[in-house]
């Protein structure tokens, strides 16, 4: 019996311990215009627009992958599957497909996992009705980040994932509201971060 209230008492501990971590790294939420509550990373969870060489979404990687992995996970079928969908209804063009890391680890491995992430989306494409003839994908591993590598929100914007659609406007392939559109449902790694660490006490 003493046991059992012991090890009841260190599991309340624990997830103590880290609601209170897992709170001070994401953020939760932070105050908008009005004093409204918004959840800065669902706002940021994709990104569409123009680029002189065509439409660009960009997809925070927590979408896609797991840390270190390139095998695209559930969430990450979905989204994918989203954007397959809008780029058969609404356009014909090209698709290239960049995977980007931040500039922690080697360059060489950050290399080969951006180009393993980037043919892992291109597949999930082609899985969702896309000619793969339409798409080419590349790695650039660090060389090419969006935001300062010195800090913490800096290196996640740098991991990212993106699908250039070349030649299009962000216009014809679905607007502006196309990044809350493609995210919108699909921030289960915000909803429920302590899902992972509640298995293990089961």
């Amino acid at each position: 019996m003493e046991l059992l209230m012991n090890y009841s008492l260190c599991k309340k501990n624990f997830y103590a311990i880290l609601v209170g971590f897992t709170l001070l790294l994401s953020g939760c939420a932070t105050t908008g215009a009005g004093g409204v509550a918004t959840d800065s990373s669902k706002r940021t969870a994709v990104k569409v627009t123009q680029t002189a060489k065509g439409a660009l979404i960009t997809s925070d990687e927590r979408i896609l992958f797991d840390t270190g992995r390139a095998d695209v996970k559930a969430d990450g079928k979905i989204f994918v599957a989203r954007v397959a969908k809008i780029l058969k209804e609404r356009t014909k063009a090209d698709i290239v497909i960049e995977g980007h890391t931040d500039n922690i680890g080697g360059e060489k491995a950050n290399l080969q996992l951006s180009a393993s992430r980037a043919d892992a989306v291109r597949t999930e494409l082609i899985r969702a009705g896309i000619d793969g003839k339409r798409i080419a994908f590349k790695g650039f591993g660090p060389s090419q980040p969006s935001a300062s590598n010195s800090t913490p929100e800096g290196r996640q914007a740098n991991r990212r994932t993106e699908i250039l659609v070349v030649g299009e406007t962000v216009e014809k392939i679905g607007g502006a509201s196309l990044g809350d559109r493609l995210s919108d449902g699909l921030e289960n790694f915000l909803k429920d971060p302590l899902g992972t660490f509640k298995k293990v006490f089961e």
